[in-house]
């Protein structure tokens, strides 16, 4: 029997074209955003605390008329306020935590340079619905990988070690006493530098594919000036299937991985017996209905993995393709089990975006 098609709704078509204006407006505010950030301009605004456009330009030595369109491109973006009786353009508090402070919680303003960086990525799309395959993080170029780690790194340097790692069974006492520990896919090593300052009796060991980060994490541990973090290839040197880590960390890794199945095998190898397994992921629902729903960061979460966490994994010709939101509880209790783990418990400890695991064989 065939289908009647629906009638056409012309109010229905108003909220969709008004609905499509304002995705286009976000994706040329990614653009003009990026500009003001490249400028310092949300910090000269934030210093200045209120200003009209000819001050912020003469403070950052700009050219004025271009410096008046921004502001009120982003005062109409509802990014800066505006004092109509004075014309001068205000960063609040909560814009500048978001846009200037990068130790604050809130802070988000790398996203839209990591917007910006996933050019290539886009263009690179329409071949991977052709061929199936993505591309891997180093295929992206350096910045797009440091900017989002900039939007991750609060987590490992303010909650990791007084608030998370506590929840772990006897783990802090072990770290004291001095254990070995790997972080793998450790990125430019933010998690392993942290641990290593807080318990020196240890030793750290973190491992990489993407030479981008290998090479940020080497010089991250140089800077820090640490003697107990060494950070390896894992295609030269593979983690090793021996029992020899006390506690085994990933941090938004196992979603991004072509074979999460093989990485969680290697890592229930390389963990003794009595070790534990800390794995963060993203936090989202098992069925799509329930994450188009009460998701409130998934149009977010879908489109990172379109353009980054999907095409990595699905960067090999024999990719599982996880995607951001696809290494849901169920999935990681599901996977961890046919590794051999046997137990699993979800700590207390979440944010808005991420979900932590206690994982033990």
């Amino acid at each position: 029997m065939q289908q009647s098609t629906p009638s056409f709704d012309p109010k229905k078509a108003e909220q969709f074209v008004r609905r499509t204006g304002e995705q286009v407006a976000a994706a040329m505010n990614c653009y003009v955003s990026s500009v003001g950030l490249q400028l310092g301009l949300y910090d000269t605004l934030n210093a200045m605390g209120a200003a009209t456009s000819e001050e912020v330009a003469s403070q950052a030595g700009l050219h004025e008329r271009w410096v008046r369109e921004w502001l009120r491109h982003q005062a109409t973006n509802q990014q800066l306020e505006y004092d109509q009786d004075t014309d001068k353009f205000i960063l609040s508090p909560e814009g500048a935590a978001v846009l200037c402070n990068s130790d604050h919680p809130f802070y988000f303003a790398a996203g839209y340079e990591a917007v910006m960086l996933m050019r290539k990525a886009a263009d690179h799309l329409p071949s991977a619905f052709r061929t199936g395959l993505g591309m891997s993080y180093d295929d992206h170029g350096e910045g797009c990988a440091c900017n989002i780690e900039k939007l991750n790194h609060y987590v490992p340097k303010y909650e990791l070690v007084p608030n998370i790692l506590p929840q772990l069974d006897g783990i802090v006492a072990r770290l004291q006493e001095g254990i070995n520990v790997s972080d793998v896919g450790c990125g430019a090593g933010f998690a392993l530098i942290v641990m290593a300052k807080a318990f020196p009796q240890s030793h750290f060991t973190g491992y990489e594919i993407s030479q981008h980060a290998i090479d940020r994490a080497r010089r991250n541990v140089r800077e820090a000036g640490l003697t107990n973090v060494n950070i390896l290839d894992s295609r030269e040197d593979p983690i090793p299937q021996d029992g020899s880590f006390s506690l085994m960390t990933t941090f938004d890794v196992v979603h991004d991985s072509p074979r999460p199945d093989r990485l969680i095998s290697d890592i229930y190898g390389a963990l003794a017996k009595d070790g534990t397994w800390l794995c963060s992921d993203i936090r989202s629902f098992p069925q799509f209905g329930d994450n188009l729903t009460d998701n409130p960061n998934a149009a977010l979460m879908y489109g990172f993995s379109m353009l980054v966490c999907l095409s990595s994994a699905m960067s090999e010709p024999d990719g599982k393709g996880l995607g951001t939101l696809g290494f849901n509880i169920d999935v990681a209790q599901e996977m961890s089990a046919a590794a051999g783990f046997t137990r699993f418990r979800k700590l207390e400890y979440e944010n808005a975006m991420n979900s932590y695991y206690e994982i033990r064989p």
